[in-house]
């Protein structure tokens, strides 16, 4: 069956973005779109017998302050208890926080009558909002590396970082489709762990920079006062020099596709290919016989390769263009000609006015940045793959973003979430993972080959990568003691 959506006039493109992603792109339906003068969202079938209308709340009041701090919603939302009017509808809580919406005049925000119904949620313009990142493109706030921080979000402050809103909307949009056509089906996904490693320091910076090996010798020696670890630094350096890193505390790659493997999970690990923003970007450098060995390692097992668009790439299109060249040159000398059109841009650098478009422009066809640093959670209100938005043509991408739904450090680090190496840590992890699955969404993680120090850190993730968690549990439950 086909469905027929018409759309009120204004910001067309955007309107149609946020309908595609959701009827289309997730929910698979048949549906056609038409602008109208309509003043809400008018979905029905073809002989107009049963109808669903939605309020065009966002975008009604957003076109009079396009990209102005008044058209951002304000605190506290409104929540709608859902379990009242929709109780079969799949959500996390009994209540709703709604972003933009209008309930019916009688303060239901769901109404049916027979064959017409009034859903006074804008799932649509909300829609919109979360995946375009509108927040961020108004918003001036940003932290000293020119993120916009999970501290100064709607979705932190106002407590719901933590649930994949824009998958609950979604599953209060299908329940009310279904209501009124009971026969409509919709696209099924299973949701899996994505594995992903940012490749930022393969092996200790000590090895390679004589001023790092002070820095660390230093501790060693005067604020831990451990001797023996500063002659195994100095044997490491050594061998470090003849090209062998067998013994570097970093170099846990082999593990990890072991680990990976023996899961049976792939993953994807992203290489700096240049350095804009200096040492920042770390010290070695792509072209390197280590490297090399270890990019076709990567492939000849099985798994990916992206690009970790360097410190100053998230506005520079000619190093990016210029990093994804270099890196595609490192894997055809390491003898895998393949493509690279994966990014995960380093220290998740993003400026959501600029990054998308030129992602677009170097040939890029999948983005995996899209977290906060400071804290894990869902920044775009979902853990399913979109298009990105391109805020300077105003028109969706063919670059898909994959959000990151969990960086290790963001959880443990004592600058972000602070959990540190804990059970508490272990268990927020789980929790983020199994809400991605209960909608049919991917928990992608990033685990960084250089922490994984202690053993908590091995037990923890070979956890997480299990299938069969129950066989590594008891080996956790004595690290974490």
């Amino acid at each position: 069956m086909t469905l027929i959506l018409e759309m009120p006039g204004g910001c067309a493109a955007a309107r149609r973005y946020a309908a595609t992603t959701l009827l289309r792109d997730w929910l698979g339906l048949e549906v056609a779109l038409f602008s109208s003068d309509r003043r809400d969202w008018y979905l029905h079938d073809s002989e107009g017998r049963r109808h669903l209308r939605l309020p065009d709340s966002f975008f009604s009041q957003a076109e009079t302050a396009w990209r102005a701090a008044e058209s951002l919603p304000s605190l506290p939302l409104q929540h709608w208890e859902t379990w009242r009017d929709l109780p079969e509808a799949l959500l996390l809580g009994s209540t709703l926080p709604v972003l933009a919406g209008e309930p019916h005049e009688e303060v239901r925000w769901w109404k049916q009558e027979a064959g017409e119904a009034y859903l006074g949620l804008d799932v649509f313009g909300s829609a919109f909002f979360l995946l375009s990142g509108y927040e961020e493109v108004v918003s001036p706030v940003r932290d000293e590396h020119e993120r916009f921080p999970a501290s100064a979000s709607l979705a932190y402050r106002g407590g719901f970082l933590e649930r994949p809103l824009l998958d609950e909307y979604v599953e209060v949009l299908w329940t009310a489709l279904k209501r009124l056509w009971p026969g409509l089906r919709r696209r099924q996904r299973e949701g899996e762990l994505r594995f992903t490693c940012d490749v930022d320091h393969p092996y200790e910076g000590s090895s390679k920079r004589f001023s790092l090996l002070l820095r660390a010798m230093a501790g060693d020696l005067f604020r831990r006062g451990e001797a023996r670890a500063l002659l195994s630094r100095l044997t490491r350096r050594k061998e470090a020099r003849r090209g062998n890193y067998s013994q570097d505390p970093f170099n846990t790659f082999d593990w990890l596709m072991e680990r990976c493997e023996a899961h049976e999970r792939t993953a994807t690990f992203y290489f700096i290919a240049g350095h804009s923003g200096g040492l920042i970007d770390g010290c070695y450098d792509i072209d390197e016989p280590f490297i090399l060995s270890l990019l076709e390692q990567i492939h000849r097992r099985g798994h990916h390769i992206g690009l970790h668009g360097s410190y100053n790439t998230f506005r520079d299109e000619g190093a990016l263009r210029q990093e994804r060249e270099a890196l595609e040159r490192a894997c055809r000398v390491a003898g895998r000609d393949l493509p690279v059109t994966a990014n995960r841009q380093h220290y998740l650098r993003w400026d959501g006015a600029v990054t998308p478009s030129l992602l677009a422009a170097c040939g890029f066809t999948n983005d995996s940045t899209g977290s906060f640093a400071d804290q894990a959670g869902f920044r775009y209100g979902t853990s399913h793959s979109f298009p990105l938005w391109d805020w300077r043509a105003e028109q969706p991408l063919e670059v898909r973003e994959q959000p990151l739904i969990a960086m290790e450090w963001s959880v443990i680090g004592p600058r972000y979430m602070n959990l540190g190496r804990s059970q508490a840590a272990l268990v927020k992890m789980q929790e983020l993972e199994a809400r991605c699955l209960r909608f049919g969404g991917d928990f992608t993680l990033l685990w960084h080959n250089n922490q994984l120090v202690t053993p908590w850190d091995r037990l923890a993730l070979d956890f997480l990568l299990s299938r069969d968690r129950e066989v590594v549990r008891a080996d956790l439950a004595v690290a974490v003691r």
